[in-house]
């Protein structure tokens, strides 16, 4: 015996019926491809109106066996049997005809019997309708949060042929193809997508799904609008008053003098304590906030705050109020006082622009979204979501909305994606581990992976080195698909690797083993470079010192005569000597003076005279001081030279690291402004003679 259904609970277009005419044609209803594969007789591709409730595989497309059982043709009654096929190695999915029960009640005992969808056929040639839940009937709409297969509609048409197919028993499996790949717009590489939803924690069901949604969500919520990967934006569904805006039922339920009222009720646990008006305020509230943190760059606050309100300010602890949202306000650093200046005074006979441009939207197909005549309702890139309010169907769902090959990192886990490389890549080019395949979440692309092009299904070797783009520094070695760079002898490559440049860097030649030098070393573009103190040259074979014959060479500078030495043994280049009856001028080591000269500049000029008026003692006492005055003069004569001597050798060394400003200055030309050195060679001069 048929039940007698409530009629306005069961199809959305009835539902329909208590609205104007004109909100009719802007209803849409979402579709998904159904294919007929097999039999071949019947193959071909038709529409299929996707249910308000269960799951649809938005990316993705399930082939399974039709089965229809004639003893439970509508699937009122509990399937005794698990569900099977004539095949037995595909999902069932069942079809079953409408009528006698609730949409919701059939898919549930579809989903309890083992099929991993269900189709329902019309009774009658009409349009494709939006199948939902009861919502006057709790007890059954509670179903659809259970139920997690796909559910669609198919037109009497396309049933009655299925139907005679099955019939046949001689005839094999009927198989079809449910396909939402393309039921979902994915125009970019960003997913904009909005949530009309309420603040109402106390309508039972429903407001229960959107609390623990919010909660839920907030997390992947967060990480996607951080990483700019979607735009959200949140909606609130409001009603004009019909009674007089000065009514009970308008004060109730209402802001704004009747502007702006309440759609969804309070269940009758609450009614004592909160009424409509602080549902539109809360909402409103929650409006202004998310335009707070919009235009802070920071929309994703809106989530931490819905979340925090849901847990903390619910009606059932009586703390649905301003006074609980205004402490979740500054737990979260948010401008209370600035969110407050934004909601305005509720009292006002004015239009509030935020709610306005709800009510406004809410009704407006502008965008081809259609009316938005449920809570809650999810919109994903002007397409109206269908399925269960939950995390793992909306993230698909929003996952879907990416165009091909641009989706994140969460989009591709395993719990929602099965990587189609792994399944079946033989259409894409691959090679020695390679392949052009990338996954996606509708399926897979072929594209070059890059160091190759090509059209994915045919790919080549780029040579970066011949094309000259790799950068390379100095040589570069070509790899399938890469590259590397390599440096010369005497480089090291610094911040290079597969595929990328890096740099050459010229090694200190004479950090090992003094470059190979003797005496001094200095490296200069990878390359060591020998140098010899004064006196000395570099040998033929450029690393040994050898003497310089000044003498021989006739480049020293002594005016009699000349002894070469060598300045490794003496640390002098050569001396100077001079003739019988002369000696060296203590004043210029180069010159030669007479010796009477000498002593006359002792003030010695008479030395018979000297001795007859002082006495050969005191002339033999004056000779030793003269002696030990040359002595000393020869050391003075000594010590400059070698002082010269370093000068020249710290200069060359220092030459290998800065420039010198003064080059005539000497010791002082490697002074800092305030006279200042370096340890190191401060102890050069200090101890030139031990260096040497």
């Amino acid at each position: 015996m048929a039940r007698l259904i409530p009629t306005a609970a069961c199809l959305l277009w009835l539902a329909a019926t208590l609205l104007p005419a004109s909100s009719l044609g802007q209803w849409v209803v979402e579709t998904n491809s159904f294919r007929i594969k097999e039999p071949s007789n019947l193959a071909g591709e038709f529409d299929a109106a996707i249910g308000d409730f269960g799951v649809p595989l938005y990316g993705a497309s399930l082939v399974g066996e039709l089965v229809y059982l004639t003893a439970n043709d509508k699937g009122c009654s509990v399937f005794d049997k698990h569900l099977t096929g004539k095949a037995g190695n595909l999902p069932v999915i069942l079809l079953v005809d409408r009528g006698d029960c609730y949409f919701v009640e059939k898919a549930w005992n579809a989903e309890n019997g083992g099929a991993k969808a269900v189709l329902v056929a019309d009774y009658k040639d009409e349009k494709l309708l939006t199948m939902a839940a009861p919502e006057d009937r709790p007890e059954i709409s509670k179903l659809k949060n259970d139920i997690t297969i796909p559910t669609a509609l198919i037109t009497k048409e396309v049933g009655d042929k299925l139907k005679a197919a099955l019939a046949k028993q001689e005839d094999p499996a009927v198989v079809v193809e449910l396909d939402w790949k393309e039921s979902m717009m994915h125009p970019d590489e960003r997913v904009e997508w909005d949530f009309w939803t309420t603040s109402n924690d106390g309508c039972g069901v429903s407001c229960d799904r959107q609390t623990a949604f919010k909660k839920e969500f907030r997390d992947s919520a967060v990480e996607l609008e951080k990483g700019g990967y979607t735009q959200f934006t949140p909606h609130f569904m409001v009603r004009r008053c019909s009674y007089a805006s000065d009514s009970p039922e308008c004060a109730d339920n209402c802001l704004h003098h009747g502007r702006y009222c309440a759609v969804d009720s309070i269940g009758d646990a609450f009614t004592e304590q909160f009424k409509g008006w602080q549902v539109v305020e809360e909402n409103k509230r929650q409006l202004c906030i998310f335009k707070q943190a919009n235009e802070k760059s920071q929309p994703w606050l809106w989530w931490d705050y819905v979340a925090a309100f849901a847990e903390h300010c619910t009606m059932a602890a009586n703390q649905f109020n301003a006074d609980c949202a205004h402490q979740q306000l500054q737990a979260l650093g948010l401008d209370a006082s600035a969110v407050q200046q934004c909601m305005g005074d509720s009292t006002s006979d004015t239009e509030h622009p935020l709610l306005e441009a709800d009510y406004v939207a809410q009704g407006d197909d502008g965008w081809g979204q259609g009316k938005i005549l449920l809570l809650p309702t999810v919109v994903i890139n002007t397409k109206q979501y269908r399925g269960r309010l939950d995390v793992p169907s909306v993230m698909r769902a929003v996952c879907a909305g990416f165009s091909e090959a641009t989706e994140p990192a969460v989009c591709m886990s395993s719990n929602l994606n099965v990587n189609d490389c792994v399944e079946d890549a033989s259409s894409c080019w691959s090679s020695e581990g390679v392949s052009a395949c990338v996954d996606t979440f509708r399926g897979h692309v072929c594209q070059c992976p890059a160091g190759w092009r090509g059209d994915g299904t045919n790919c080549e070797d780029i040579d970066e080195c011949a094309e000259g783009s790799s950068g390379c520094d100095q040589i570069c070695v070509n790899e399938p698909g890469s590259f590397h760079c390599e440096c010369k002898d005497g480089f090291t490559l610094f911040g290079g690797s597969r595929g990328v440049a890096g740099f050459c860097f010229p090694k200190d030649r004479c950090l090992e083993d003094n470059g190979g030098c003797e005496e001094l070393c200095s490296s200069h573009n990878g390359e060591a470079s020998c140098s010899c103190r004064a006196g000395l040259r570099v040998a033929v074979d450029g690393k040994a010192c050898e003497d310089i014959d000044e003498c021989a060479e006739h480049t020293a500078k002594c005016e009699g005569g000349c002894e070469n030495k060598d300045p490794r043994q003496t640390g002098l280049e050569y001396t100077c000597t001079c003739e019988e009856g002369t000696m060296v001028d203590p004043g210029n080591q180069y010159n030669c003076v007479k010796s009477d000269a000498f002593l006359t500049r002792l003030g010695l000029s008479n030395i018979q005279t000297v001795t007859q008026n002082v006495g050969i003692p005191t002339i033999a006492g004056i000779l030793v001081a003269a002696v030990l005055l040359a002595t000393l003069a020869g050391y003075a004569v000594h010590k400059l030279r070698m002082r010269r001597v370093m000068q020249t050798e710290i200069q060359a060394i220092m030459r290998q690291y800065m420039p010198l400003e003064n080059e005539d200055g000497g010791v002082a030309s490697l002074l800092s402004p305030r006279g200042k050195t370096s340890g190191k060679i401060s102890s050069v001069v200090q101890h030139g003679d031990e260096e040497c």
